[in-house]
């Protein structure tokens, strides 16, 4: 079973941690890119031109022109309904382990919360479909909504951290993504655990931040000696 410190608090991550959909985001905007340039979009364009780029780079590769911001967000919005769509077609489950994992945080009274980029609509969907009430109070989630810089700056994690009352060197984060690893570094948090079922990115524990990599959360036993050390 999990040996952890009483005295941390967790951030998670959300799309590519707790759940394994990074598929669903890239067939979303290989979708609507073909919708929006009426031209198929292959998969070696999705290798390239889709998977790991923001939205403005995607949309103004695909389209040819500079967007506003306004044109981004709107374009944005309808593949998110896309992606949502596909994401309770498909009953994506959370990764594997993290229930029991949340049920531990839980009765062991650590501080938890998630920082995600993700919108008030996915976040919504995500709370109702994962039920995710049981283990996190939605005063407490940091999403990627209004002005708040995303993902790689640091914003949401400090702002994750606000909501915890925790320091930076009691936080322990799961991430899957470099802009997720280096954003809770840049908040000054020197402990992180890269989940790679999604991503398989295994380049991740190259920074000096980044103290264990596990596929899910079944393998958390197996470094729970990790885990104690935060």
């Amino acid at each position: 079973m999990y040996e952890m410190n009483k005295d941390i608090a967790v951030i998670f991550d959300f799309n590519g941690t707790c759940i394994f959909d990074g598929i669903y985001h890239d067939k979303a905007w290989q979708l609507y890119i073909e919708e929006l340039a009426l031209k198929p979009v292959s998969d070696k364009d999705t290798e390239q031109y889709i998977k790991g780029k923001t939205a403005k780079e995607i949309l103004e590769h695909f389209l040819g022109y500079e967007l506003t911001d306004n044109m981004i967000v709107q374009f944005s919005e309808e593949k998110e309904r896309i992606y949502r769509n596909m994401l309770v077609k498909a009953d994506v489950q959370l990764a594997p382990g993290l229930e029991s994992f949340l049920n531990y945080l839980m009765l062991a009274r650590v501080k938890r919360t998630i920082a995600t980029t993700a919108n008030l609509e996915n976040m919504n969907l995500y709370f109702e479909r994962y039920n995710l009430d049981r283990w996190f109070k939605w005063e407490d989630i940091v999403i990627g909504a209004g002005n708040i810089p995303l993902k790689p700056h640091p914003d949401l994690y400090l702002a994750a951290m606000d909501k915890l009352e925790m320091p930076a060197n009691n936080i322990l984060v799961f991430e899957d993504s470099t802009s997720g690893v280096r954003a809770a570094a840049s908040a000054g948090i020197k402990h992180i655990i890269s989940v790679t079922g999604d991503s398989k990115n295994t380049e991740l524990t190259s920074y000096p931040e980044v103290i264990a990599s596990v596929n899910d959360f079944t393998e958390l036993n197996d470094i729970s000696n990790i885990i104690n050390v935060c």
